[in-house]
């Protein structure tokens, strides 16, 4: 939402990151809900596990996705932070490069095993196992797609921001509301 108003560009942007939201809620309310039932009612709802796997693996999945639309996979920075700007630009883009390859070949892999699963069902919840597994090769997809997207930007980029996230915290940003806080708190006082 930017100005009260709903951002397509945003929302597609971030749409891995609201579906692995929303698998981790359902999956705390169910592990909660699950606890409560067995030391409560003494009773275990072993559907309820299941669904839990389930939400936990497309959650893990999608935030492979995320993690690439918000660079934050693991890297070592070590060798990026000692060569010149056009090698470190190169060896990004070959990364890049290497793990959309690498996405590519496990979803043509998933694919088939997805075609061997046929119509086999779930155990407890009787779900098709290709719906359960069929997030594999979207998010890998999806990732291939960022990964692209994460290319394109790179190339715009300049020294001082290549292949540079935002942080998921801004401290700096922290500390200032800290001072600024103390800072009012002190005026106050001296009143």
């Amino acid at each position: 939402m930017k100005d009260g108003k709903f951002d397509l560009k945003t929302f597609l942007n971030n749409i891995e990151l609201y579906i692995g939201t929303v698998c981790f809620f359902i999956l705390t309310v169910m592990l909660m809900l699950q606890v409560v039932s067995r030391y409560v009612l003494k009773h275990s709802f072993t559907w309820m596990e299941e669904f839990a796997t389930i939400m936990f693996v497309w959650m893990i999945y999608l935030g492979i996705s995320a993690a690439v639309t918000q660079r934050k996979h693991l890297r070592i920075d070590f060798v990026l932070n000692l060569v010149p700007f056009k090698a470190k630009r190169a060896m990004l883009i070959f990364s890049n490069v290497v793990f959309a390859v690498f996405n590519v070949y496990v979803t043509y892999v998933m694919t088939d095993v997805i075609r061997l699963l046929g119509a086999s069902k779930t155990t407890m919840l009787q779900l098709p196992q290709s719906l359960v597994y069929s997030v594999i090769p979207l998010s890998l997809i999806l990732s291939c797609i960022r990964l692209v997207q994460d290319t394109a930007r790179m190339m715009k980029e300049n020294k001082e921001n290549l292949g540079a996230s935002k942080p998921s915290m801004d401290l700096d940003a922290c500390e200032r509301i800290y001072q600024e806080k103390l800072a009012a708190k002190a005026k106050g006082a001296s009143k």
